[in-house]
């Protein structure tokens, strides 16, 4: 669950976007021991993880304990206060938690005198949790149930208080089981990119039926129309305007262009061009600045080098 993609990225991804925005003194990612597609991807991070092997699947509670464990036996340690060091605890199943709400989230832990704070979702507590370093191992010690929800009672039967910290987007606590909730969580991640793009001044001709990859960029006075898909690192210059149904992944598209039907994939247009209908740009293809192909157009990564006999 955690390596299936939304939009470009995997749902751990998406859980360390989030988290990175409150720029943390360090990251655990507790993993199965087997789990190297995983450690893949964290090793693809912008900032260094900490990979925590544990056979801990279905058991959070003894997850976040193994979290825990391994930071004790840290070097860097030392230099925390553990009476005032705060734990954020998220699950990696929870793809549309945003900076922004976990930004809000940690103001209202540090403005209020809780020893911990839950992010509230619909159904009750979400398993998103600040908590004071020096009260987690003890408080999970001590819960009956594997749910990090489970926290709230034991804590308050200890005589520490518990807030509940709602979010303005309903879904940022969402938690994803299955198959299903994925798909439903696409669908909202994808609404939030072309919202962010259409207020960036990006035309939709029918933002239900125009996919961007969070990775993709998109200059000024850009229109899409219906049926475009934009994966992976796809970049589109100002002004051009991709037709309906074009298919691009990573490829650079230059200024002024006009794309009909094209599919395409490692590919580069320059500025000006007239590319399409029905063309197919392998990977490593180059269309040159100003070059109008005509329909049914396909070229590879050699069709536009010269020839050394001519």
């Amino acid at each position: 669950m955690a390596l299936h993609r939304l939009c470009g990225r995997t749902v751990v991804g998406l859980v360390l976007d989030a988290v990175e925005a409150l720029e943390p003194r360090r990251i655990a990612v507790v993993v199965g021991p087997d789990d190297d597609e995983i450690a893949k991807e964290l090793e693809a991070g912008s900032i260094e993880i900490a990979r925590v092997p544990a056979n801990v699947r279905h058991d959070p509670c003894a997850a976040v304990l193994a979290a825990l464990h391994g930071w004790a036996a840290d070097d860097l340690d030392d230099d925390l206060d553990p009476d005032d060091d705060e734990v954020l605890v998220v699950p990696a199943s929870v793809p549309l938690l945003d900076g922004e709400t976990l930004r809000a989230f940690h103001r209202a832990h540090r403005g209020g005198d809780a020893s911990a704070t839950v992010l509230g979702a619909a159904e009750g507590d979400s398993a998103i949790w600040f908590v004071r370093r020096s009260l987690l191992a003890p408080a999970l010690r001590r819960t009956e149930l594997p749910e990090i929800a489970a926290l709230r009672e034991v804590l308050e039967e200890t005589g520490h208080g518990v807030a509940t910290f709602e979010a303005e987007r309903r879904l940022a606590s969402f938690d994803a089981a299955d198959r299903a909730d994925l798909a439903a969580a696409e669908a909202h991640l994808r609404e939030r990119i072309n919202a962010r793009w259409m207020r960036r001044g990006v035309t939709m001709r029918d933002p239900q039926r125009t996919y961007i990859d969070l990775d993709a960029r998109l200059g000024t006075d850009v229109t899409l129309h219906p049926g475009v898909l934009l994966r992976g690192a796809t970049v589109i210059g100002n002004g051009s305007e991709i037709g309906v149904g074009c298919h691009l992944v990573d490829s650079r598209i230059g200024d002024d262009c006009r794309l009909e039907q094209v599919t395409a994939e490692l590919a580069v247009v320059g500025d000006h061009a007239r590319v399409g209908p029905f063309a197919v740009l392998e990977p490593g293809a180059e269309v040159p600045a100003a070059t109008v192909t005509g329909p049914f157009y396909t070229a590879g990564p050699d069709a536009h080098r010269p020839d050394p006999t001519d």
